[in-house]
């Protein structure tokens, strides 16, 4: 399929040749489950909606287990959506909005472009090279083509996901448009970017999305890229749905507005390094569920703890999941109201309950994540997830052998990475009001 797609690819390059001669800055972050999200779905029960989540951080973990401007800030709007969140951002010469997914597990970033050999459904019709005036395309000379296939005057790319979905095409240069915090728009130049012509994806029903935002660890990613520009850091702050399923958007901010407001409750642990993949990392050492520490063997998270706002739910390991599953059935093994869901009432690999009384949920346990140098607290209501009113579940499903502390657990957290000193930072805070 590759070999195919290269061909394909360099057919259609040689065609292409004949036609290709401070302020703060931030993108807004929305959630799929708001009714301000494209990928929103007004007609999914909750269950339906916690089954989609379910399914994402499934694959993701798939995906996880086989991978092996000058001083000012930037921001973006961050919305929650069918892959968790999603960012509008402007592109090329004049501008052009498209709505990616927002991923710190993805390094490049892409969209369709025209011509389009092959593309999935989108709302926005694909990216028109031809009439963006900004527009270039990169070759072997480029600092960053390093990991694609290049020749003397041009790059291309392929990339697969966890779900089957793909793009290849152009490796090119392009201006991307941010908001900024005092209102207006600025424009980065020569951001490097993938231009796909060969696609294949399912982002949902309503055909909202056209690409994937790429914050990884990889060079090409978009915070790689603009280094020093934004001090080398981002931050964001990922909203709860309140009791109407309203998601209130936040930020994913850059440089000077990538910090913790209030440095008292701050908390740093630093990143891991493995040789099987660059993903963002963190040393698990043990959990404790309310104040019970459940003291897991040493070597449990051999393959560390991804931290992951593409994954809508955690994962943990096989031998800590029955850790916790055990724990939880003796917790609540004294409430006379609860009943333990089986068979097809669950979703597979997940712990949940009916529950008679509304007044319970305020007895659910607080989760605490023992990392090396940090303990990540995470309070009941993002321990567990509410389903049709009268049962919930840990909102942490099993896996086979990876870890993943995913957006759910995320809320309600600053959480800024630091990619020149390789750390990561966090505190309590209500992201509610980081629309400001």
């Amino acid at each position: 399929m590759a070999l195919t797609i290269k061909i394909v690819i360099c057919i259609f390059l040689n065609l292409l040749s004949l036609v290709i001669i401070s302020s703060g800055l931030r993108l807004k972050l929305t959630h799929r489950d708001s009714p301000n999200s494209p990928l929103y779905e007004p007609n999914l029960s909750d269950f339906e909606r916690f089954n989609k989540n379910v399914e994402i951080s499934q694959n993701r973990a798939s995906y996880f287990h086989q991978t092996r401007l000058q001083n000012s800030s930037l921001r973006a709007p961050i919305k929650p959506h069918d892959y968790t969140y999603t960012v509008d951002i402007g592109l090329g010469t004049p501008v052009v909005t498209r709505t990616l997914i927002f991923d710190t597990g993805s390094h490049l970033t892409w969209t369709q472009c025209r011509p389009c050999l092959r593309c999935f459904k989108q709302e926005q019709p694909p990216f028109n090279m031809r009439n963006s005036s900004s527009f270039g395309v990169i070759s072997r000379k480029n600092k960053l083509s390093k990991g694609f296939t290049c020749s003397a005057t041009r790059c291309f790319y392929i990339v697969r996901y966890y779900s089957g979905q793909f793009s290849s095409g152009l490796v090119a240069a392009e201006d991307f448009m941010f908001e900024t915090s005092a209102g207006d728009s600025q424009r980065v130049a020569g951001m490097v970017f993938g231009c796909g012509i060969i696609n294949g994806a399912d982002f949902g029903k309503k055909n909202a999305i056209s690409g994937v935002f790429g914050m990884g660890k990889e060079p090409v990613s978009f915070a790689r890229q603009l280094g020093a520009r934004i001090k080398n850091r981002f931050s964001y702050c990922l909203t709860k749905t309140d009791s109407k399923n309203n998601t209130k958007a936040s930020y994913l901010r850059f440089g000077d507005e990538a910090v913790i407001k209030n440095g008292t409750n701050a908390q740093t642990m630093r990143f891991l390094h493995t040789t099987k993949n660059n993903l963002y990392l963190l040393n698990l050492i043990d959990i404790s569920i309310g104040s019970q520490r459940l003291g897991l063997k040493q070597g449990t998270f051999k393959e560390g703890c991804v931290i992951d706002s593409g994954s809508s739910v955690s994962l943990l390991n096989e031998n800590a999941f029955i850790k916790v599953e055990k724990y939880l059935v003796a917790y609540f093994w004294s409430f006379k109201n609860l009943r333990k869901l089986v068979g097809k009432e669950v979703p597979k690999g997940f712990v949940c309950y009916a529950n008679s009384r509304k007044d319970f949920f305020g007895k659910l346990p607080d989760m605490t994540y023992h990392f090396e140098g940090a303990d990540f607290h995470v309070p009941w209501e993002n321990v567990f997830v509410t389903i049709e009113n009268d049962a919930f579940c840990l909102a942490a499903m099993r896996s086979k052998n990876t870890t993943i502390l995913g957006a759910y657990q995320q809320r309600n957290v600053r959480v800024v990475y630091d990619l020149k000193e390789d750390k990561l930072s966090f505190a309590p805070e209500d992201c509610s009001r980081d629309a400001v």
